[in-house]
């Protein structure tokens, strides 16, 4: 029989957790003698919250805090993206920079989603937006991306093209409504240069899937402030949170969307080379086949120009956030850059 997952957080008792805990992560019958529930959040799609729990037998090897995630409308592209509650049901227990998952679950019929995570704030810590984090963590962040990314490395399948062409005649009919919202805000030459992009990536991305060279689970929503830094200096790993948006695809789409999405250009000019450079060296340093700076900058700016789905997407989700409009600006400075229109034939 499935694990019922609450409406909120609000709505844990000691028996539901108990359950939980027992079912998943092979550390046998578990009681929670007691739990306080703090900081409740909706974030985004989801409900979150920090849970400390008791438990009867003292001598459990299980952390006492933890972080409550609980998702109650299914993803509508759920189809196309598997979900948090399946990268983490897949994830390794240890050895990568990622949160200790000690649940995971999800209520077929409903499609709501939860995972139970082990809370890192007593180690780590986030950086508020929408100031960037230090250069030094910065490159920790991109580091750990590549750890990631190496370890997941694959060969390309057919699929990703029938998803590409599903998720491009999304963005196709996000559009129109797109460029009318905006109206004069936006240029003659710009708003026919999203026309172009939004209808090449399919064939761009099938290209670089024919490359041979690898694909990854990328995070998707690879930015700096879904990263938990080490509190200790850079003694430590950064954490990658907030795995929503996860899927497989190539690995440029998540370093450009951390650098070139977010930076603005004098900042860019200033690290982002170096940070390419460290990201590199991380990713080959794990990965089974080697990948040059070359492919990598290649992988880069094309990850940048498809990336061009990110602010329609959360235009059409939330057009009253600012976050889009900025993101917007940002790719056409980085477009120019980094001499995308190079790549589109």
């Amino acid at each position: 029989m499935p694990v019922s997952i609450p409406r909120s957080p609000l709505d844990l008792d000691a028996e539901w957790l108990s359950d939980v805990l027992s079912r998943h992560g092979g550390h046998g019958s578990v009681q929670v003698k007691e739990f306080s529930v703090s900081s409740c959040t909706k974030w985004n799609v989801a409900d979150t919250a920090f849970v400390k729990a008791e438990f009867a037998d003292p001598t459990i090897e299980l952390p006492t805090e933890l972080f409550l995630k609980i998702r109650q409308d299914p993803d509508p592209l759920s189809n196309l993206f598997p979900g948090e509650q399946v990268f983490y049901a897949a994830a390794p227990v240890s050895g990568l920079p990622l949160a200790a998952c000690l649940a995971s679950l999800v209520n077929p019929s409903s499609g709501a989603t939860c995972v139970l995570l082990e809370d890192l704030s007593a180690t780590h810590v986030a950086t508020p937006w929408p100031m960037p984090p230090t250069l030094s963590r910065c490159h920790l962040a991109v580091r750990s991306l590549a750890t990631l990314h190496a370890h997941w490395a694959q060969s390309a399948t057919a699929d990703l093209n029938s998803r590409e062409r599903v998720l491009g005649q999304h963005v196709c009919e996000l559009l129109p409504g797109f460029l009318e919202k905006l109206g004069d805000r936006l240029s003659a030459d710009r708003a026919a240069l999203l026309v172009q992009v939004c209808e090449r990536i399919p064939a761009l991305k099938a290209d670089r899937y024919k490359s041979g060279r690898p694909v990854t689970r990328i995070h998707g929503d690879a930015h700096f402030w879904n990263v938990l830094y080490p509190r200790d200096g850079e003694n430590g790993s950064a954490i990658l949170i907030d795995w929503e948006d996860w899927r497989v695809d190539f690995p440029g789409l998540d370093l450009s969307l951390m650098i070139a999405m977010h930076w603005y250009p004098q900042r860019r000019a200033l690290h982002e080379v170096n940070l390419l450079k460290s990201y590199l060296q991380a990713y080959n340093a794990g990965a089974s086949s080697l990948v040059s700076w070359e492919e990598l900058w290649h992988d880069y700016r094309l990850g940048h120009m498809c990336n061009v789905v990110v602010p329609i997407f959360l235009h059409s989700t939330d057009n009253t956030h600012a976050s889009w409009w900025s993101h917007l600006e940002r790719w056409f400075l980085a477009f120019e850059d980094l001499d995308c229109r190079k790549l589109l034939g």
